[in-house]
């Protein structure tokens, strides 16, 4: 990274200028989320008695919102999307479940359980994916660098109205 005298802008030399409105980098930093989701949720275990019609953190996936103002499109958010045991296994659980009883669908059989502690330790792939990813540097840049560009136009624009 460099700083350009003549234009007032940051370089950087890794980056490639291809984008041209923000909802196609919104489309890049998807893209680029997802895939890294991806690789980190590949080495979960499948569910022992998960069905077809149950989603899978395996298939979590990166959303993002645009808006369209005027002739610009503008970045609101990129989210992750999965199924809450994603969420519940990224961040841990300690805590008491109450007690109660169930009754079998099958027969009459109704059986009683008893409160008990439950611990699942966190294992934080969401930040590990976000981080090994480069999204958030992509973004922030890619952003920035339209913004300016917009700005440095209409200041343009006001100047040569003069």
């Amino acid at each position: 990274m460099s700083f350009n005298q003549e234009s007032g802008f940051f370089i950087f030399p890794e980056i490639n200028y291809m984008y041209r409105n923000e909802e196609q980098v919104a489309r890049k930093a998807e893209q680029m989320l997802e895939t890294s989701l991806r690789a980190k949720t590949s080495s979960f275990a499948d569910h022992v008695n998960r069905n077809s019609k149950q989603k899978s953190i395996k298939d979590a996936t990166a959303v993002s919102k645009v808006q369209k103002y005027g002739p610009s499109f503008y970045m609101r958010s990129l989210s992750i999307k999965m199924p809450k045991h994603g969420f519940i296994q990224n961040a841990g659980v300690d805590t008491t479940r109450s007690g109660g009883s169930r009754k079998r669908s099958e027969g009459n059989t109704t059986y009683s359980f008893k409160s008990h502690t439950m611990k699942m330790a966190a294992k934080p792939f969401i930040n590990d994916a976000v981080d090994s990813s480069g999204v958030k540097d992509f973004v922030m840049v890619e952003i920035a660098r339209i913004r300016s560009e917009a700005i440095m136009v209409n200041v343009k624009k006001i100047l040569e109205n003069l």
